[in-house]
């Protein structure tokens, strides 16, 4: 058995899953097609439904409604051992008196796999995830990071078809975090293995996930690429879950010369969009723009008037943080160049978006 040769991805189909917990509803109508070999993170806040969802797709518990397909093939009336997923938990689960190298063997031998083979694939599993100098230590002689490599190195040395992920990092501190997310993501690509992540940050989804399926309340909101879940978001939880947005209330009209929409605010001025979406229905609407999505010029009648509160200097960029005709508060984000004017606080400015902005706007 070579351990580090590409698995053949398999792709993982959930058709209008459902549960419910004791009257209450954990996951509602959820269909997802993940593609062979994608890595797709479900994101969300705590009680979202997302890892109820993931110990459905691992056979852990069973769905009120709806079907699970991993590879074509039906797995809902088998149990957890026979799905092909093999799961990571956030508290590693690793046996405290065994040592690495027994603890990455266990489930090859429990499959009746010959101990040499079996040692030889826990060997190789451990050079993968880069432990080969731990195998003969306990979980307790490891860091939190190590205990990690050895759980993932033990649910891959079995070869499932899918790998399930329950806020692995969870534990890790942010340095760590990072390190840890680079080497799953760079294991994930070598074999070549369908991924599934369960996260609650952002961050996280957002660097390591093909596409990312954005839960609330045990329902999809949105499920796409992470640069179009950001730019184009569907609803206005996930364009406020999702980064930094600034929400502004008003009203959306088309303009007569057919120059995209105006958008006229609560607090008095206006801005211009090139394109209202995913809402352009005439009326009451919420405009939502990320800081980097508006731009700061000179007061006039086709702009939001605004006053400069606070300049943030973060490294390359200036954050301004601006108060409105009626007291509320705007982010505005500028990179930090000689070409652009450094405004001050107490300054009075224009606030408009800039060209080709993908602010959304949804029904007010």
């Amino acid at each position: 058995m070579n351990a580090s040769a590409p698995v053949a991805g398999v792709e993982v189909r959930l058709d209008q899953i459902h549960h419910r917990y004791a009257g209450s509803t954990a996951v509602e109508s959820v269909s997802l097609d993940v593609a062979a070999g994608e890595l797709v993170a479900l994101l969300g806040p705590s009680g979202c439904g997302k890892t109820t969802l993931l110990r459905i797709v691992a056979g852990l518990l069973r769905q009120s409604g709806g079907s699970v397909r991993i590879g074509g093939d039906s797995v809902d009336s088998l149990p957890t051992n026979e799905r092909g997923a093999g799961i990571v938990f956030q508290n590693y689960a690793l046996f405290p008196h065994m040592t690495v190298e027994a603890n990455v063997a266990y489930g090859l031998r429990a499959r009746g796999v010959p101990a040499a083979t079996a040692r030889t694939t826990a060997l190789q599993m451990l050079e993968m995830v880069r432990m080969s100098a731990f195998g003969n230590r306990y979980p307790r002689q490891l860091s939190g990071g190590q205990q990690q490599r050895v759980a993932l190195a033990r649910t891959l040395a079995v070869r499932p078809r899918v790998l399930l992920l329950d806020e692995p990092f969870a534990a890790l501190d942010k340095n760590l975090r990072l390190d840890m997310q680079i080497e799953i993501k760079r294991i994930q690509r070598e074999l070549g293995i369908t991924t599934i992540l369960v996260t609650h940050d952002q961050e996280e989804a957002m660097s390591m996930a093909d596409r990312i399926a954005v839960m609330n309340a045990g329902r999809v909101e949105q499920f796409d690429t992470p640069e179009a879940i950001y730019d184009r978001p569907a609803t206005l939880f996930v364009a406020t879950f999702i980064g930094t947005a600034n929400l502004l209330s008003g009203r959306l009209a088309p303009q007569s010369d057919d120059a995209g929409f105006a958008f006229a605010c609560e607090g008095g001025g206006s801005l211009r969009l090139e394109r209202a979406a995913p809402c352009s229905r005439a009326g009451k609407a919420v405009l939502a723009a990320r800081p980097e999505h508006l731009m700061l010029t000179a007061p006039s009648a086709r702009t939001l008037q605004a006053r400069v509160e606070m300049v943030l200097p973060l490294g390359p960029s200036l954050v301004y943080e601006l108060a409105l005709h009626d007291g509320r508060t705007v982010k505005v984000t500028q990179p930090r160049t000689s070409e652009l004017p450094r405004h001050v606080a107490g300054e009075r400015v224009g606030l408009t978006l800039r060209p080709g902005s993908p602010a959304g706007v949804f029904a007010g």
